[in-house]
């Protein structure tokens, strides 16, 4: 996380070192309002599928909370967890807060965190594989120097890992990890959980993507690669909220598509969206 976070300031600074705050606004007030209605509305609708992770982790916890409870515990805690980093503990704090409340034991309680937490996983895997397979080239470097057939191939353990949850969630109720027993949730539940978590990653990338100005190349699915790759590396550092880590991320995979001043002003407004005005409404909601 550290080498992560000082390698991004280095590159933050260079990039910076030709910019002016003028062209930054100037390139946030291009964005159309058209596209801020649209970025509004997928943050909404972001938030509101991650309400559902929590409700059908409820559910395999075998104590199911009320939409208004589902809604609320993982509107605040997603929200303070993008904002303060190292997602598994923030999240999972503000989680036991209000799960312990509604009468959830700690052993319920950690189902749905760890539930939560591995749905996230499995749509990262299933839209990285099918990305690497659409759009291999998307990756740095990479896309120019190793053969277009070795970088889809790296689609398959991803998608074997997914494959092999879906079908231990049909052929078995109890696994046994690290010599602790751990109850699958059966197939529908993990097939809705690979299905879900796809569908928020995506939308979650569409924010972004529709901030950005039309550019010639870059196809929703070759964004949502390049989203991926910057979202992983954020929690990898487990810096809040990714800065600096992300925002290098993006920096890099968009250079070939459009200026630094055009990244930047779609970036700061989808900050606001997605990170900072949550981070408001749930500290509000929380408090309370």
């Amino acid at each position: 996380g550290l080498a992560l976070l000082v390698g991004a300031i280095f590159v933050v600074q260079r990039e910076f070192r030709s910019l002016s705050v003028e062209q930054v606004r100037t390139a946030m007030g291009a964005i159309s309002h058209h596209a801020l209605w649209m970025a509004a509305g997928l943050t909404v609708l972001a938030y509101l599928v991650l309400a559902i992770y929590d409700k059908l982790g409820s559910i395999y916890a075998g104590k199911p909370a009320s939409w208004s409870r589902s809604l609320m515990a993982s509107f605040c805690g997603y929200a303070l967890a993008h904002n303060l980093g190292f997602t598994a503990v923030s999240g999972a704090a503000v989680r036991l807060r209000f799960y312990s409340a509604w009468g959830s034991s700690a052993l319920e309680i950690a189902k749905v965190v760890g539930f939560t937490s591995l749905t996230f996983g499995l749509g990262g895997m299933a839209l990285g594989g099918l990305v690497l397979v659409l759009e291999p080239d998307v990756l740095p470097w990479f896309g120019g120097h190793v053969p277009r057939w070795a970088l889809q191939s790296l689609a398959i353990p991803l998608w074997l890992i997914v494959a092999a949850y879906v079908v231990l969630s049909r052929f078995f109720r109890v696994v046994r990890v690290f010599g602790h027993e751990v109850e699958l949730p059966g197939l529908r539940m993990a097939l809705a959980q690979t299905m879900l978590a796809t569908v928020d990653v995506a939308v979650t990338a569409a924010i972004f993507y529709v901030l950005l100005p039309p550019a010639e190349g870059l196809t929703l699915i070759r964004f949502i690669g390049i989203y991926l790759a910057a979202y992983s590396l954020g929690i990898v550092a487990s810096v809040p909220g990714g800065l600096g880590v992300f925002d290098t991320a993006i920096l890099i995979g968009l250079a070939p598509y459009m200026g630094t001043a055009e990244v930047i002003g779609a970036l700061l407004v989808f900050r606001l969206y997605y990170y900072i005005a949550p981070l408001f409404i749930s500290g509000f909601l929380f408090a309370g």
